[in-house]
């Protein structure tokens, strides 16, 4: 089925719409949630299923953290993404290879936002390329911020790079959920901050001491914040030593007048206890919502036994080292300085 099959227009939603006005892009994705419920068993269990997962609250560095036990999420916590494994497999990002039942409806002219089967967080959205291109943000930056304005502010949206959390590195994809769990959302309003020179349209920051590094812009300056990403991403790389994209996930949540970009630079994909045995193995694999503070453990044993240390642990082994981070933070403020 080609996507223009699985594409569902304002009509075919009317009945899941609250009024009959010509409704908005989040207006839509809520009409979408409606129809793929009544449609798609696979989701209805899985949304079912993600009412039934536990948490556990723990603290890292004096940081909120939510351990997830959601069995649901082994199909990507445990998804092999290694060259060899990716050529083996159908990209399941595909419009031709999606289940039958599942619908979703056009974002722009080059993506369609479906829900996911496979959900960590209430409306758990996937956005997908409807071409089968690489997992890149090089010129897809823009795509996130638009996402996050037409999404409105009970969502944020979010971006793993290929090599840090994607599970489809061989397909362009965003994801998008509710924004009142993931713990650094909130924290960033309270916590201590270091502030980075930027330009005049934008706030950029870094928290101290926080249970990871991130580098946070905001403000309502596309351009602005799109120039101040693509500087960071490049002296992520130089510091890094790659010569294509480096290691990052993304957050992106929109208020009333601004973005909110919160950039976390990763140091490897996996912890070393994901490889390891027995009493060692916790089955943990960052991408961007559990950087933001919700940790997914599939296995009940593994969840039951991760602790705040692990936590704290794991956080500093899969992102960026603070000697590494803190030229990236120093050279992002210097270029600024220089303007």
């Amino acid at each position: 089925m080609s996507w223009e099959g699985r594409i569902i227009g304002v009509e075919a939603l009317r009945p899941y719409l609250p009024n009959k006005s010509e409704p908005d892009f989040r207006s839509l994705v809520e009409a979408l949630a409606g129809q793929q419920l009544a449609a798609w068993p696979t989701l209805r269990d899985a949304v079912a299923g993600l009412a039934r997962v536990k948490y556990k609250k723990l603290s890292a560095r004096g940081s909120e953290v939510f351990a997830q036990f959601n069995p649901q999420r082994i199909v990507s916590t445990a998804a092999k993404v290694d060259a060899a494994a990716i050529k083996q497999r159908p990209c399941f990002l595909c419009a031709e290879n999606l289940p039958p039942e599942e619908r979703g409806i056009a974002f722009g002219k080059d993506f369609v936002a479906l829900y996911n089967p496979f959900p960590v967080l209430p409306k758990h959205l996937v956005i997908t390329s409807r071409r089968h291109i690489p997992q890149t943000i090089e010129g897809n930056f823009g795509t996130l911020l638009d996402l996050a304005l037409d999404l409105g502010g009970e969502f944020f949206v979010a971006y793993n790079g290929a090599a840090c959390g994607a599970s489809a590195p061989d397909h362009l994809h965003f994801q998008a959920c509710e924004r009142k769990w993931p713990p650094i959302i909130r924290e960033i309003e309270t916590w201590e901050r270091q502030v980075l020179p930027s330009d005049s349209g934008i706030e950029a920051f870094t928290l101290k001491d926080y249970r990871l590094n991130a580098l946070i812009a905001r403000g309502n300056d596309r351009g602005a914040l799109t120039e101040w990403f693509d500087r960071a991403l490049r002296l992520l790389a130089e510091v890094t030593g790659v010569e294509s994209e480096p290691m990052i996930n993304l957050v992106v949540t929109r208020d009333s007048d601004r973005w909110t970009v919160i950039v976390f630079p990763r140091g490897k994909h996996r912890p070393d206890r994901y490889f390891a045995e027995g009493d060692a193995k916790l089955t943990v694999s960052p991408a961007a919502i559990d950087l933001s503070g919700v940790l997914v453990a599939p296995q009940p044993d593994h969840f039951a036994k991760i602790t705040s240390r692990d936590v704290e642990e794991i956080y500093a082994e899969v992102t960026l080292d603070d000697a590494r981070f803190g030229r990236v933070a120093e050279d992002l403020a210097y270029e600024y300085s220089q303007d």
